[in-house]
């Protein structure tokens, strides 16, 4: 009786043992497949060297590859710079503060020629004119030159919209050709008998980063609690064999 108690209670020992290991095991496979979502970012830039205002190109960029991942959000940054040179000659009667702005408006479009995004570098400066001096020649106590000046500014928007999602991403990637356009924007202000004369050109910049979730890779606490759920009885299996 006593060898038989033993027996039984070996056999119900063993079957303990591997039921707390198979739970253990689901336990780990569990924790396996909750793997942390991996947030990455890839980028493509083009750019327009400088050209005389007004002007309209085209830029290249690459499309997200929906192999990577999920698209998450698309942000686009544009950085316009405006350089040139304006003059002024005030012809009044009486003295006054000129304003020389040379400024150029840069857009970023999408192919349907809706705005993405706008940036609009911006430079000036103020001349203390006296009355004019009877001389027409931007110089003088009556006029002025700003010499060559640059002037840069960024901008910035991010789309998480569907629409957008669809038109910049593709299996396999590719690219997509996108409008910039610059627009001379400059004046001159604060004499009611004013001449100005300006020359500006323009660059710009555009970069189009995407950020996405990568594939899930499983945690590494959860990959060895899987792989030692698995040895444990792997070894436990070992012992029952060589007991019976």
């Amino acid at each position: 009786m006593v060898v038989k108690l033993g027996s039984s209670t070996t056999h119900l020992n063993r079957n303990t043992i591997l039921k707390k290991l198979l739970i253990a095991l689901s336990l780990a496979t569990a924790l396996g497949s909750l793997s942390t979502a991996q947030a990455a970012t890839i980028s493509f830039a083009d750019s327009t060297s400088f050209r005389t205002t007004n002007w309209a190109n085209s830029l290249t960029l690459g499309k997200f590859n929906t192999s990577l991942g999920t698209l998450t959000s698309i942000k686009f940054d544009l950085t316009g710079t405006v350089r040139g040179f304006g003059n002024a000659e005030s012809m009044d009667e009486s003295s006054s503060n000129v304003t020389l702005t040379l400024s150029s408006m840069l857009t970023l479009n999408r192919p349907d020629s809706s705005t993405l995004v706008v940036a609009n570098p911006v430079f000036s400066q103020t001349f203390a004119f006296s009355a004019y001096d009877d001389v027409f020649d931007f110089a003088g106590t009556s006029g002025g030159m700003t010499g060559t000046v640059t002037s840069t500014n960024s901008n910035f928007f991010v789309s998480s919209s569907a629409s957008d999602f669809a038109l910049f991403s593709a299996l396999g990637g590719g690219s997509i050709n996108l409008g910039l356009a610059a627009r001379g924007n400059s004046t001159g202000s604060g004499s009611g008998n004013l001449v100005t004369q300006f020359r500006t050109s323009a660059a710009g910049n555009a970069l189009v980063t995407y950020t996405y979730t990568a594939a899930a890779i499983p945690e590494p606490a959860s990959l060895a609690l899987l792989l030692g759920g698995l040895g444990l009885i792997g070894v436990a299996r070992r012992r029952v064999s060589k007991r019976s």
